[in-house]
């Protein structure tokens, strides 16, 4: 009994033994405590105490169970079998065939166009080189369609 330490330790609160399954209670005494870490660095304190903010603990009066964490909206979730939100609008709408809007709805860059004038100018350069490699015997197809493609952007 080293430190008083030692023998049968009764616990101080009332469940010693939690139940089977359903009849399962805490044994704790109560709602898990909000930790603080030891030794944080400058900023890590708050952000580790907000993350603990963010998600329900156990025994939180502030939240149960299916309540949303605090500060994001619910996320509403369409049933499978629900009516269309939007029944005017075609299956294909975003997407380049069938009727509906084309891709360009969907507002990305058209992969043609992010070939900027600075880059151009140094294929340009590099054109007469280009040309050579692809004209080797065993350049790929793909170097060909390459050097196509950019004499055909300049």
């Amino acid at each position: 009994m080293a430190n008083g330490h030692g023998g049968k330790r009764t616990p101080r609160k009332p469940a010693p033994v939690s139940g089977p399954g359903a009849l399962s209670k805490r044994t704790d005494g109560g709602p898990q405590a909000r930790r603080q870490l030891p030794d944080a660095q400058y900023g890590e304190q708050a952000a580790f105490q907000d993350a603990q903010a963010s998600a329900p603990m156990a025994g939180d009066s502030q939240a149960g169970p299916g309540a949303p964490a605090q500060g994001r909206p619910p996320v509403e979730v369409v049933p499978f079998g629900a009516p269309s939100m939007r029944p005017d609008e075609p299956v294909t709408a975003g997407v380049d065939i069938g009727a509906g809007p084309g891709s360009t709805s969907l507002g990305f860059p058209d992969p043609n166009e992010r070939v900027n004038q600075q880059d151009m100018e140094q294929m340009r350069v590099m054109l007469p080189y280009l040309e050579w490699m692809s004209s080797l015997p065993n350049a790929s197809p793909s170097t060909r369609a390459i050097v196509r493609r950019i004499k055909g952007m300049l």
